[in-house]
C-alpha cells in the first residue's frame, strides 16, 4: 500500500534567516556556494572555489539540521546535508524538517526523480532557470512512518555511499595519468628534463576537416562516422573516440569525395568556445571529421599517439588563439607547437599504462552510472512508486 501524500510544506519550512555583508558572521562561518554542491549526490566539493564566498554577499545560514536545496537550474538536482554550521548562497535554500520527519529521508524525496520533474516543470526562466519554492512546496510528497522513513533513509544512505566510492574511484583513475605523464616526462611546456624537441608539422600530418553537409542525404545511421565539436569531450582518461553523433551515407560519399582520417589522429579544436575549454579526443576508427576541428595524424616513427594526446592536454591554446568574438586557433600556430620527444620506448611505455588505466576508467564510470540508476530505481521501489 502506498504512503499518503502530503504537501513537501508539511514536511519542512524554508528557514531564511540572513547573513548580510558586515555582519562579523559572514567571515566566522564557512561558505557553500551552488557549485560546491555536487550533483545527484549532493556531496560538497570545496575544490571548487565559490566566487561569492567573500563575505560581500547576502547570504543564508545553516547548521546540521538543515537541507540544502539548490534553486538554480533544478535539472542539476543539488541537494547537500552539510555537517556543520555555515552560510550558503541565497540560491541554496536551507530547508528545515518539521517534528517527525527524518532529515535524511527529507533529502532523498527532494533528490527523487518525480521531485526534478515537477521542479523542472515549474521553474522560471530559459538560460538560468529557478525553481518557484512557492510551487515545489506545494508538490504531493510520499509520508510514511517516522520508523519507515529512517529505514529508508538507512538503505538509500548506504547506497549513496557505494555510489560515491564508485566516483571516488573514478576521479582516481582521472588524476592519475595525468600525474603519470608529469612524473615520468615532466611539464612539456617547460621541459625540465630537457628532451629533444620538435615542431608538431615535423612529428605528424596536420590537416582541418572538411565543412559540415547541409545536403540531409548526406547522412545515414549505419554510415561511417562524421566526428563534430559536441564529440570531442573533456574525459581525457579515456580519450578514444569511437562513437560520432553523426554518420554518412556511403552512397552521398562516393558522390562527395570528403577525407578521411586515420585512428589515432589527434583532435583539436581550432575554433569556437571549445577552444578555450581544452577539449581533445583521439580517433579510434577512421572517421570524417568537420572543418572546425585541427587533426594531427602522428608519425608513429617519430612519436606515440597516446602519448601526443597527453602533450595535447598540457598545450594551453589560449596563448595562441586570435581573440575575437569566437576564438580561433590557426593551424599554421598549431605547425609551429613544440613537443618534447623522450625515447620512443619511454613514450609507449606511458601509452600502456594509460590504456589499462583508461579502460579501468571506462569500468569505473559504468559502475558509477549503474550505481546512480539503482539508487534511483531503489528510491522509487521503496516508496511504492514505479521506477
Amino acid at each position: 500500500m502506498s504512503p499518503r501524500a502530503v504537501p513537501l510544506a508539511d514536511l519542512c519550512e524554508m528557514d531564511r534567516r540572513n547573513v548580510r555583508p558586515g555582519d562579523p558572521l559572514a567571515n566566522e562561518l564557512p561558505f557553500v556556494g551552488v557549485e560546491n554542491v555536487t550533483r545527484d549526490t549532493g556531496f560538497l566539493n570545496f575544490d571548487a572555489n565559490s566566487r561569492v564566498g567573500n563575505g560581500k554577499s547576502t547570504a543564508f545560514r545553516f547548521d546540521q539540521r538543515h537541507v540544502l536545496y539548490s534553486k538554480l537550474r533544478p535539472y542539476l538536482n543539488k541537494v547537500a546535508m552539510p555537517d556543520f554550521a555555515g552560510r550558503c548562497s541565497t540560491q541554496l535554500v536551507p530547508l528545515l524538517p518539521r517534528d517527525g520527519v527524518d532529515r535524511d529521508f527529507l533529502a532523498h524525496m527532494l533528490r527523487r526523480r518525480e521531485t526534478v520533474k515537477f521542479a523542472v516543470a515549474s521553474a522560471n526562466g530559459s538560460r538560468m532557470p529557478s525553481v518557484d519554492m512557492k510551487m515545489l512546496m506545494s508538490m504531493p510528497i510520499p509520508f510514511p512512518s517516522f520508523d519507515t522513513q529512517q529505514r529508508i533513509a538507512g538503505i538509500l544512505n548506504r547506497a549513496a555511499r557505494i555510489v560515491r566510492l564508485r566516483e571516488k574511484t573514478n576521479d582516481c583513475f582521472r588524476r592519475f595519468v595525468p600525474a603519470l605523464f608529469t612524473k615520468m616526462f615532466g611539464d612539456p611546456v617547460e621541459n625540465p628534463m630537457g628532451w629533444k624537441v620538435a615542431k608538431l608539422d615535423e612529428i605528424a600530418d596536420l590537416n582541418a576537416g572538411d565543412p559540415a553537409p547541409q545536403d540531409p542525404e548526406a547522412f545515414a545511421p549505419d554510415g561511417p562516422p562524421f566526428v563534430r565539436m559536441q564529440d570531442v569531450g573533456r574525459d581525457h582518461v579515456n580519450p578514444e573516440l569511437a562513437e560520432s553523433t553523426d554518420r554518412l551515407n556511403p552512397a552521398w560519399l562516393r558522390e562527395n569525395r570528403l577525407r578521411t582520417f586515420p585512428r589515432d589522429s589527434l583532435l583539436i579544436p581550432k575554433s569556437g568556445a571549445s577552444v578555450n575549454l581544452n577539449h581533445r579526443a583521439m580517433l579510434a576508427v577512421d572517421a570524417h571529421v568537420v572543418s572546425h576541428l585541427a587533426i594531427a595524424a602522428p608519425h608513429r616513427s617519430a612519436v606515440d599517439p597516446v602519448y601526443l594526446f597527453w602533450w595535447s592536454v598540457h598545450y594551453d591554446p589560449r596563448e595562441h588563439a586570435q581573440v575575437t568574438s569566437l576564438p580561433s586557433l590557426k593551424l599554421s600556430v598549431l605547425r609551429q607547437a613544440e613537443v618534447p620527444l623522450p625515447p620512443l620506448d619511454l613514450q609507449r611505455r606511458f601509452a600502456a599504462i594509460a590504456k589499462v588505466a583508461a579502460r579501468m576508467s571506462s569500468r569505473a564510470k559504468a559502475a558509477a552510472g549503474a550505481a546512480s540508476a539503482l539508487t534511483a530505481a531503489l528510491a522509487a521501489r521503496l516508496l511504492d512508486q514505479a521506477p
